[in-house]
């Protein structure tokens, strides 16, 4: 599902989240919670003077492993998209994470906007192919995704039966609308320049990350990557 802010430009910004829940879950959480956050922050954009157009895409299956993504990877001309914000996480629990993927330029585009918006955004650089930004990361483009954190250890309600809307703060979602919707429109900023990610840099941060091992096993180790 695909929808558009901004001007009608050659270079875009994609945001994303994946609609579609874990098979046992209602899915509130995971991701009901992303697609309400993009959905907000949609209407946002809408009103802002952006330099670029940005697509607002829902994709499905991602839980199934990325299809969507990975469709919608295949179908863009990715020489025109200058970055990814991938909301999946964000919504959920108070702080806003935002995982970097290896990209300095989405690092600091999250560090930015919580200095300027007085907000807390931790942010980790380290990457993973665990979501739907993956499709667009291993191919060199700059990508966000943005989480948040419980304080608790592991993935809480998610991926449970109990991933239900009695979990769902709303001021969660409207308050990461509102980061998302900044982070995007600073992403866009024409002064921020956002390089194709560098694969030797990548594969080394994976395999600094100890993703190696399991992503060969699960098949999601890119061919030709040695």
């Amino acid at each position: 599902v695909v929808g558009r802010a901004g001007p009608d430009t050659d270079e875009r910004l994609l945001l994303l989240a994946h609609y579609d829940a874990h098979d046992i879950a209602e899915g509130a959480l995971d991701n009901g919670c992303g697609i309400a956050t993009v959905a907000t922050a949609a209407e946002i954009l809408t009103e802002a003077a952006l330099p670029i157009g940005v697509d607002v895409v829902a994709v499905g299956a991602e839980e199934v492993g990325l299809l969507g993504a990975e469709q919608l990877a295949e179908r863009v001309d990715l020489d025109r998209v200058k970055g990814v914000v991938n909301v999946d996480g964000a919504g959920r629990f108070r702080d806003l994470v935002a995982l970097a993927h290896a990209s300095e330029t989405a690092a600091s585009v999250a560090e930015a906007v919580s200095v300027a918006a007085n907000q807390p955004i931790a942010v980790d650089a380290e990457p993973h192919p665990f979501s739907d930004q993956w499709p667009f990361v291993r191919r060199g483009v700059p990508a966000l995704q943005l989480h948040s954190d419980s304080g608790d250890r592991g993935r809480g309600w998610g991926h449970t039966h109990a991933d239900t809307r009695d979990k769902v703060d709303d001021r969660n979602v409207r308050e990461h609308a509102i980061l998302t919707a900044l982070l995007v429109a600073e992403f866009a900023a024409p002064e921020r320049d956002a390089p194709r990610l560098d694969r030797d840099d990548l594969i080394a941060a994976l395999r600094d990350a100890d993703f190696e091992t399991g992503m060969r096993a699960a098949d999601l180790w890119p061919a030709g990557w040695e």
